[in-house]
């Protein structure tokens, strides 16, 4: 089921994904979330460390993973993990409250730290999420999933993650798997522009990744869109 959400400006769409996000947490301290990297939804995060400030706090941690990462430290400003850490740990008080899965390893390619990754997953998020955000790509990608990469948008529940390299730059990436991605209690897709917003509208009829993700999907999944 796909339910657009439509907002003015990305302000109006912040401030109520982040209440929506906040009123899970407050309903299930012990929730757990797959959230995308990159810039687009930075002003999301900070929105809700804003609101999580406000809140009190539980002795629950909430399980947080990002739903790909490239293969870079945590200090190089495109790393995923450390934009999380930045925008969702602002303060003490809420550093304390994520408790970060991360999907790295000191091995030197993604396709090392597979097995090891998938274990520590397996092990610390073995439950469905309690929702994963997602952004989407001009061409129609989702975390790290892109097209062309047929093997990548298998849906096969024994793979929790996957190895991945940018079709443009060459970057070396892990990614979600598409059947750890759908294996959630809800999916907030967020996009801006007209332009990812036909993309979206076209993706039923094409094999993109974001296609994939609608077909393969057994819950809501909620599109925030904002010109």
């Amino acid at each position: 089921m796909l339910n657009l959400h439509e907002y003015p400006d990305f302000a109006s769409l912040s401030a109520a994904l982040s209440a929506q996000w906040l009123g899970i947490i407050q309903a299930k301290p012990a929730s757990s979330f797959a959230l995308a990297g990159g810039t687009t939804p930075a002003p999301v995060y900070r929105q809700l460390d804003a609101l999580l400030t406000a809140s009190p706090a539980t002795a629950d941690k909430i399980k947080l993973v990002a739903t790909d990462e490239r293969w870079v430290s945590d200090a190089d400003p495109q790393s995923n993990e450390g934009l999380f850490r930045q925008c969702l740990e602002q303060s003490n008080h809420n550093a304390q409250r994520w408790q970060l899965i991360s999907l790295k390893t000191p091995d030197a390619t993604p396709g090392d730290a597979i097995p090891a990754v998938a274990s520590r997953l397996a092990e610390q998020l073995p439950d469905a999420f309690d929702a994963i955000l997602l952004g989407m790509g001009a061409d129609g990608h989702i975390a790290s999933l892109f097209p062309g990469s047929p093997h990548l948008l298998v849906n096969n529940p024994a793979s929790l993650c996957v190895p991945a390299t940018h079709p443009q730059s060459g970057q070396a990436r892990i990614s979600l798997s598409l059947s750890r991605l759908v294996n959630t209690d809800r999916i907030w897709l967020v996009i801006s522009g007209r332009d990812k917003r036909q993309v979206l509208e076209n993706a039923a009829a094409g094999n993109l990744p974001i296609g994939a993700l609608l077909r393969e999907a057994s819950c809501p999944i909620d599109v925030f869109w904002s010109p």
